[in-house]
């Protein structure tokens, strides 16, 4: 009767330490949740931002955007680069430079392996793509798409410019305010005589009045780009992203920038803006 006892104590004490173990996991064990894509979710920025949310109007909030826009004349830095597209075999990683002059000058430079991969420069209003181991230089209008079969990818070169120059985007405009507890949306509204098209949205966190995510959209409605700027600091009294996450949706292609050794408002030659055609380098026109 004495060893029923025993068995019967060991068991009850078996039982109960099992029921605390399974217990214990049941409150510990998370189920993983996965991670949306920055494009579709922001939320992680807008958490890394702390402090007192402003109430302000319209006017002024796209006076400040404006103001800093426009104390942006010249960019300087080094970047690391990450391209993603449907004919590239993953992504493409390199690093180069780049260089921006207000209101719409571009220059950027990628390598790999000490090997130069492209060389892009933009006025605005017409660009040249040197892709050196095709020894091709492909030239075309900056407004629209264009397809470049060295690389695999379909380029938009205006769209980059404007992701430094808030400015262009918003003027011209004529912009709606939607308020939230942590941000403000603009819509970027063209109105004609008969119809009121959506041109664009930013979002623009409450606290620093920083754009954190554009959105630019074609005639028919569609998403063109989509760009998410993160990692604010001040250089020169001008407030810059140090990481620029762009996509564009139509293509599937993404391309991410992150500046190091930044140099705002430095002197640049105007010269450096204009691409040198190689001697013997192949010349295409593109429509």
């Amino acid at each position: 009767m004495q060893n029923s006892n025993v068995r019967l104590k060991i068991y009850v004490m078996r039982s109960f330490f099992l029921c605390a173990i399974l217990a214990s996991g049941c409150a510990t064990y998370k189920t993983s949740v996965s991670q949306k894509p920055i494009w579709e979710d922001t939320a992680a920025i807008l958490r890394n931002i702390q402090g007192k949310p402003q109430n302000l109007s319209l006017q002024q909030i796209r006076d400040a955007i404006i103001s800093n826009s426009s104390r942006l004349i010249t960019f300087r830095a080094n970047i690391a680069m990450t391209l993603t597209a449907p004919d590239l075999k993953g992504p493409v990683r390199c690093t180069g430079l780049i260089l921006y002059q207000n209101p719409k000058s571009l220059r950027a430079m990628g390598a790999k392996f000490a090997t130069t991969m492209f060389d892009i420069s933009s006025d605005g209003n017409k660009f040249w793509l040197y892709v050196p181991l095709e020894n091709k230089v492909y030239t075309g209008a900056c407004n629209t798409f264009h397809r470049i079969e060295a690389l695999g990818i379909n380029i938009f070169p205006g769209d980059m410019a404007s992701l430094f120059n808030y400015r262009e985007i918003l003027e011209g405009e004529k912009p709606t305010l939607e308020t939230w507890p942590a941000y403000w949306l603009i819509h970027m509204l063209e109105m004609d005589k008969a119809d009121v098209n959506l041109k664009g949205n930013l979002l623009v966190d409450r606290v620093n009045g920083e754009v954190f995510r554009c959105e630019l959209f074609n005639a028919d409605g569609s998403i063109r780009l989509q760009a998410v700027f993160a990692n604010y600091a001040t250089y020169n009294e001008c407030r810059i992203p140090q990481r620029i996450d762009v996509r564009w949706p139509a293509y599937d292609t993404t391309f991410s920038l992150a500046f190091s050794n930044i140099v705002v408002n430095g002197k640049l030659d105007p010269k450096i803006f204009m691409l040198a055609i190689p001697k013997g380098a192949q010349t295409i026109t593109l429509d």
